[in-house]
């Protein structure tokens, strides 16, 4: 196993060059030393390899525009993570921790703009954390590229990164938790796990959390899912990526085919567009339209007073009957209908308006 390295500064695909110097000196500076630490009484969970919270920088505002980035060892994988620190704090106060739970393709450099903002919005006051789904990633920390993860396996990972968190800082963290498409169901597995302790919010954002195989994309999408064709699409992936090998060229094109902007075309043609890194993708998914079925109706009713559920109008993995329905079932749960045209991938050009909206909800908050 390869060992997860702390603080290791990917080259950050997103960020423009400057971004990249702006990070290194003043993180080594911050952070002379790192804690390697395992959970004794969790025999799941090996070696979490996460920064020490206890020294900030002093202008987390000027030095903190773009996130830390570091591997971690969770469960013995290696999982990409980005991490805005918060300004420091009045120590008699709690802290307040967001743990992002990406949807699927769980590649959490797509999040960067919407988590950035959000942080702004909260004028650096929060520590924000986001993990990759396993197998979600390519690079150096990847140890096995034939392996495909389970659903279980990604439930179990998120849960392990709560922990390590929990663990980490100080007792009476408050804990918010943000799930996107199927990380909303992920993030009702994490506080089915962890009721108790400090998760004080969950926003679901646009979530399947039910019935995905009955919705327009997944009765449309199902043939895409089996594993023959898992296969033939990831060699498929791996062929586009010899042919056109340098990077600027798979950049344009994926920009053209698909009109993402530049920032989230580079982290398309860079870290999506690997043939392992597109059947573990395909695989989750399969995974999904099986097991992700029923509603934890008892789970959403003992947490009500937890819940924002946004909906989209026009979301085809999430329709909008979906919306209606959890108003008629729980009416307690406080859920939202977009009224700003956002699609299910938010992420892809409304990033920064979606952080706009939870940055404003964690305030209104006073966490």
């Amino acid at each position: 196993m390869q060992r997860a390295l702390p603080l290791r500064h990917l080259l950050a695909t997103t960020l423009i060059p400057l971004a990249r110097q702006s990070l290194v000196l003043p993180v080594r500076h911050s952070f002379r030393s790192l804690h390697s630490f395992s959970h004794r009484h969790s025999p799941s969970m090996t070696a979490v390899t996460i920064p020490s919270t206890g020294q900030h920088p002093s202008s987390p505002v000027t030095l903190f525009k773009n996130p830390i980035r570091a591997i971690w060892n969770v469960q013995g994988e290696n999982v990409p993570t980005l991490w805005w620190p918060s300004r420091d704090l009045d120590p008699s106060q709690p802290r307040t921790v967001l743990l992002m739970i990406p949807g699927n393709p769980g590649l959490i450099d797509y999040y960067t703009p919407f988590l950035q903002t959000i942080h702004d919005t909260c004028q650096g006051k929060i520590d924000i954390f986001g993990a990759s789904h396993l197998g979600h990633s390519s690079g150096r920390h990847v140890t096995d590229p034939s392996r495909l993860f389970t659903l279980q396996e990604q439930v179990d990972s998120k849960i392990a990164i709560f922990d390590a968190l929990a663990e980490k800082f100080p007792k009476g963290t408050r804990f918010v938790l943000a799930g996107h498409s199927m990380g909303s169901w992920l993030s009702l597995k994490v506080l089915k796990a962890r009721p108790r302790h400090g998760i004080e919010r969950v926003f679901e954002l646009f979530p399947t959390i039910h019935k995905i195989a009955d919705t327009p994309n997944g009765r449309n999408m199902k043939n895409l899912f089996k594993p023959s064709v898992q296969t033939m699409v990831g060699g498929l992936v791996s062929t586009l990526r010899f042919i056109f090998s340098a990077p600027p060229v798979l950049r344009s094109i994926v920009s053209l085919a698909t009109g993402q902007d530049a920032e989230m075309a580079t982290v398309t043609s860079q870290e999506l567009l690997h043939g392992h890194v597109v059947r573990n993708c395909l695989f989750l998914a399969g995974q999904e339209m099986e097991q992700i079925a029923e509603m934890d109706t008892v789970l959403i009713e003992e947490h009500a007073s937890k819940f924002v559920f946004y909906y989209g109008k026009t979301d085809e993995w999430s329709p909008i009957e979906n919306y209606y329905e959890m108003q008629e079932r729980f009416p307690k749960v406080k859920s939202i209908l977009c009224e700003q045209g956002m699609v299910h991938a938010f992420v892809l050009g409304h990033g920064e308006a979606m952080g706009v909206l939870v940055g404003g909800w964690i305030n209104e908050l006073g966490l």
